[in-house]
């Protein structure tokens, strides 16, 4: 994977304790450790969001909110962050099990960026065409 280009950190949030924001945290961490260039939806929320997703971890999909901050709001702004500044994304365990995730990945295809899988430390680039596969697999599953 190439370390000069800018990746978004893609994953599982809503409906998982803390909201993942431990496993995020974990792989930036690890990712800059290597020399990798991460924008984490973790960190883009202010102190006072954090703090308060980190303590109740609502699940914002099936319409709860954040100190006021709704599921949709966050979407479009790490949407827009993938289209407008980011040439990758980087997909953690679990990715295609999130709507949010999916989405990501849609918009990074439809982008043409690079993809990469994060496991224990480690990235593993993956084709466009492997991450099409589950991003349509679950699509169909939706409208079935």
């Amino acid at each position: 994977m190439d370390k000069d280009i800018k990746y978004y950190l893609a994953g599982p949030m809503s409906g998982i304790d803390q909201h993942n924001i431990p496993a995020f945290d974990e792989a930036t961490q690890s990712l800059r450790a290597e020399g990798y260039n991460i924008i984490s939806p973790a960190e883009l929320d202010g102190g006072a969001f954090r703090k308060e997703a980190m303590k109740e971890s609502p699940d914002m999909a099936g319409g709860e909110t954040c100190l006021g901050h709704t599921y949709g709001e966050l979407l479009s702004r790490d949407v827009q962050t993938i289209a407008d500044t980011c040439d990758g994304i980087i997909l953690l365990p679990d990715w295609h099990t999130s709507r949010g995730a999916r989405l990501e990945a849609y918009i990074g295809l439809a982008w043409g960026l690079k993809f990469g899988a994060y496991r224990n430390g480690n990235v593993v680039a993956l084709s466009n065409a492997f991450v099409a596969g589950f991003v349509a697999r679950e699509l169909i599953a939706v409208t079935t």
